[in-house]
């Protein structure tokens, strides 16, 4: 048996063309059975590997069953990513202007610390303590400024040019840091509008203990507008307001006011700064 096996894979085969017409032999080739053997199955492996190339590639398109899922699963993680992404952006955003709630309503904040913010990215509780509004806020943004600093603050930003918040109106009180006033009160006739000084986002907008209803926007440049006093408020925290947008009505609002009037207050990247200056009176 082993024998017939041998031999038959020592036969040679021969392979004639020929030409139909007359016969005559074109050309003649002569292979053994083994060698054919070998040349099918190279010939089987070289199509399988070109297949399962162009099928894991190119076309897998259309014959991988797999690459939908694959597909799928891409997409999926992109998306992922750029929600988290978004999701990091917004608790940052959403973390600076409750750290700002909080500075204007007067509570005690223990996470203002930025790398914290980063590290953590966790929601801020706004504190129900409400000791003067003031003491807070200026702890957290004169915590560094000399007087000299905060008076000498508005010769480096005489170009800024703000509408006033009141159309009509005496100053009852100036811009005086020498006497920790750090605001102009305007004293109007009853239920005068308040508007926005310029083009802004709404920090904050509710009430606190000292002040009454309190209004904080943030400007470009870094640039916050704080009203207080207001009897109404018509915006909220996040909103987007336009320069002359009314945002409140003047009141007497607070346990720190002394009658119906505005307090208005500027800050220009934490530093308190003198808003007659920068609106006409």
């Amino acid at each position: 048996m082993k024998n017939k096996r041998l031999n038959w894979f020592k036969n040679r085969l021969e392979i004639v063309f020929r030409n139909k017409r007359d016969f005559k032999d074109i050309s003649i080739y002569e292979i053994s059975n083994l060698s054919l053997v070998i040349y099918t199955i190279l010939s089987l492996l070289s199509i399988f590997s070109i297949s399962f190339f162009l099928s894991t590639t190119i076309l897998s398109k259309w014959f991988d069953p797999r690459y939908v899922e694959r597909k799928a699963n891409q997409e999926l993680i992109s998306l992922s990513n750029a929600i988290d992404s978004l999701e990091y952006q917004s608790r940052i955003k959403d973390q600076y202007i409750e750290n700002i709630m909080v500075i204007l309503s007067g509570g005690e904040n223990n996470s203002l610390d930025l790398q914290s913010q980063v590290e953590n990215l966790q929601s801020l509780e706004l504190s129900n303590s409400y000791s003067a509004i003031d003491s807070f806020f200026r702890k957290e943004f004169e915590s560094n400024l000399s007087l000299s600093e905060i008076i000498n603050t508005t010769n480096l930003t005489q170009d800024i040019l703000l509408m006033s918040p009141v159309s009509s109106g005496i100053i009852s009180s100036a811009y005086d840091p020498t006497k920790s006033h750090f605001g102009v009160d305007f004293v109007c006739k009853e239920e005068e509008p308040i508007k926005s000084t310029f083009d802004g986002t709404v920090l904050f907008s509710s009430w606190t203990k000292d002040s009454g209803y309190v209004i904080s926007i943030m400007h470009p440049n870094n640039l916050i507008s704080v009203y207080k006093h207001n009897s109404k408020v018509f915006v909220e925290a996040g909103q987007s307001v336009r320069t002359g947008d009314v945002i409140s009505i003047i009141g007497n609002t607070g346990e720190l006011t002394t009658g119906p009037h505005l307090h208005f207050e500027l800050w220009l990247n934490g530093k308190s700064i003198n808003p007659s200056e920068f609106i006409s009176l």
